[in-house]
C-alpha cells in the first residue's frame, strides 16, 4: 500500500481547497467561488460529525476492551489511522506509553485473555501484536475448618 509521506498529507487538503477555489474563481466568479466555499465547508461539517458520532460510541464503552483482538489483529493494516482502529474496536485504547510520545502505544483486551498491542506514529499504525496474557489463578488457601 503506497504511503503519502506525513508533510505531503498535511498539504494535500489545502492544496487542494486553494486549487478548487482557484478553479471556481476563474469559472464563475464570485458565484462560483462562493459554491466552492460552500461545498468546502459542507465537507468539513460532514467530517467532524462523523467524528463526534464516533467519539460519542466510543465514549460510553470500556477504556481498551475488544471482543476478539485476534480478529482485530487480522482486520489491522500498518498505516492506519487512529480513528479507523478507534471505528473497528468501538473502544479507546488503553495508552501504555508516556503521553505525547512518538510512537504511542495502546492496547486492546479482550475476555479471553489476549491483548493486541498498537503502535501508533504521527496517528498512524505503524506495527500491531497479539499477545496472550497469563490467567492469574487464585492462591490455595488452606482448609481452616476444625
Amino acid at each position: 500500500m503506497f504511503q503519502l509521506p506525513p508533510m505531503v498529507r498535511r498539504l494535500l487538503f489545502p492544496a487542494m481547497a486553494a486549487a478548487l477555489a482557484y478553479a471556481a474563481w476563474r469559472s464563475y466568479s464570485w458565484p462560483g467561488l462562493i459554491l466552492a466555499l460552500l461545498m468546502l465547508s459542507f465537507w468539513l461539517l460532514l467530517h467532524f460529525t462523523k467524528l463526534m458520532r464516533l467519539l460519542r460510541t466510543v465514549a460510553n464503552r470500556p477504556l481498551g476492551r475488544v471482543r476478539d483482538a485476534g480478529a482485530l489483529a487480522q482486520r489491522l493494516k500498518p498505516g492506519m489511522p487512529l480513528v479507523d482502529v478507534m471505528r473497528l474496536t468501538l473502544s479507546i485504547g488503553a495508552l501504555r506509553s508516556v503521553p505525547d510520545a512518538d510512537p504511542e502505544v495502546r492496547t486492546w483486551s479482550d475476555d479471553t485473555g489476549h491483548t493486541a498491542i498498537c503502535s501508533f506514529e504521527q496517528g498512524r499504525l505503524v506495527s500491531f501484536r497479539v499477545e496472550a496474557t497469563p490467567q492469574l489463578e487464585p492462591p490455595d488457601t488452606p482448609d481452616l475448618a476444625p
